[in-house]
């Protein structure tokens, strides 16, 4: 019972055992007042047959010949015997007298003859005759221990009924404890919400009680983390914007040749400062928007911006961009969170690819949902990183490229909101370069054409 941790177990398991016990001690009662009365029945049926026999004697002196049971099983047969002038004799019941002593007493009385346990009532009739009803015991037992069985057998048949309907009643008592379970688990990370206890039992209330406090302590400790980061960001991007002013400034003088070399590194290092808190912004709009928001997004129109927008990235890095899209589709979402998936999804493509590599763009809704692939040849991702670079600020051990480390982040985040599905894997034999794959079920516009009918691609 120690290691049994399931409540619903441990109360079926006790109160099992408790009507076990119950039902044992009933069934010993039942079966022992049966017992007992089916013997007090038959030692009645005793006296009535003397008594038939007291009025029959009276009747006819030899009348007990013609009381008749040989159709009765011989063991079964109740013995009428006659003690007349001193000997017992007249027997009905039975093929021959049986040997009893002539001074036994009147009554009711229990004496072993011939080996085996007989049951005898003996009355005096008014001539001075007496009359001796006997029965095997054996018999008479038999036939109170199946009366006794009878009274265990509802019993018995019962407690299988109980015991299903325990379990039956268990689960559906702590079915609201269940449903509050499966409802935290399908929550996502920034959903936080207090939980509808309504129909908790009242010894779970202060349980749901504490994690509702719980939630909201962790919701207004994430809230702030939230304001920190987008706060920092915001200010941040004021003095890089000078800092970057100045290196321009500064690139437009006539330097000497050592200085120049230091510039561009100075440059180089306030571009990534800049992509870092336009990723954190970004990250901390994504974080604070209400994830209900949904209008009519053309998804050719957002992937046509996002290449645009990225496309000066790749001619710098002569990377072949190939985009197949389906230009008809119109899905009810948000354009914010399609763009910013579609854009840090290329935007990492290009970065981690290689110069003169290739990067293809794949996106259609397919049963009802869309699915989005961004593929390249780079060096990819090891197997056992695939997990972690979706956390924030975690680059893998062989990547060179500068980055933040938050598109992917940004991406899961998105993805995690949206109900969505996303998996990485390689996308050359070798176990090199890297494909993203996202499912997203959102459901496609009115305006919406044939999902797979003007499906367009372009190269770059």
């Amino acid at each position: 019972m120690r290691h049994l941790r399931s409540l619903q177990a441990r109360l079926a398991l006790c109160l099992t055992g408790v009507m076990l016990v119950a039902a044992g001690i009933a069934g010993t009662v039942s079966y022992r007042t049966a017992f007992h009365e089916v013997n007090e029945l038959q030692d009645d049926q005793l006296r009535q047959m003397s008594a038939l026999a007291k009025r029959r004697h009276m009747a006819t002196p030899y009348g007990l010949q013609d009381l008749d049971n040989h159709v009765v099983d011989v063991g079964a047969r109740i013995i009428v015997q006659l003690l007349h002038n001193g000997v017992w004799g007249e027997v009905e019941g039975g093929a021959v007298p049986l040997p009893l002593a002539v001074g036994v007493a009147d009554g009711l009385q229990t004496l072993e003859v011939q080996g085996r346990q007989l049951r005898l009532f003996i009355r005096t009739l008014p001539g001075g005759d007496r009359v001796a009803v006997s029965q095997s015991t054996a018999v008479r037992d038999e036939v109170a221990h199946n009366a006794g069985k009878t009274t265990i057998v509802p019993i018995a048949v019962l407690i299988p009924v109980l015991v299903l309907a325990t379990i039956a009643l268990i689960r559906h008592m702590l079915a609201p404890v269940m449903r509050l379970a499966h409802e935290l688990d399908r929550r996502g990370e920034d959903q936080l919400t207090a939980l509808d206890d309504r129909d908790v039992p009242s010894e779970v209330l202060p349980f749901t009680a504490a994690i509702n406090r719980l939630l909201h302590r962790v919701e207004q400790t994430m809230a702030q983390q939230r304001r920190f980061v987008a706060d920092a960001a915001h200010e941040l991007r004021t003095p890089l914007t000078a800092i970057s002013l100045q290196a321009e400034l500064l690139a437009s003088l006539n330097l000497s040749e050592q200085a120049q070399p230091r510039l561009q590194s100075l440059q180089r290092g306030i571009l990534r400062a800049r992509h870092l808190v336009a990723q954190l912004l970004l990250l901390a709009r994504l974080q604070g928007r209400d994830p209900l928001s949904r209008d009519t997004v053309a998804i050719g129109a957002v992937c046509q911006n996002v290449l645009e927008d990225l496309l000066p990235l790749a001619d710098q890095k002569q990377i072949a961009l190939t985009a197949s899209v389906d230009m008809a589709c119109n899905v009810q979402s948000n354009a914010m969170d399609l763009n910013a998936v579609l854009c840090n999804l290329i935007d990492n493509a290009i970065r981690y690819t290689q110069a003169g590599g290739q990067v293809d763009i794949h996106i259609e809704y397919i049963a009802a949902a869309l699915h989005i692939s961004v593929s390249d040849n780079g060096p990819g991702v090891l197997e056992h990183e695939r997990e972690q670079v979706l956390s924030a600020f975690y680059r893998g051990a062989a990547v060179t490229e500068s980055g933040s480390g938050l598109g992917l982040a940004i991406v899961h985040n998105i993805v995690q909101r949206m109900a969505g599905t996303i998996t990485l894997s390689s996308s050359l034999p070798d176990g090199s370069g890297l494909t993203v794959r996202i499912v997203l079920p959102i459901a496609p516009s009115a305006s919406s054409g044939s999902p797979r009918s003007d499906q367009q691609s372009r190269t770059h």
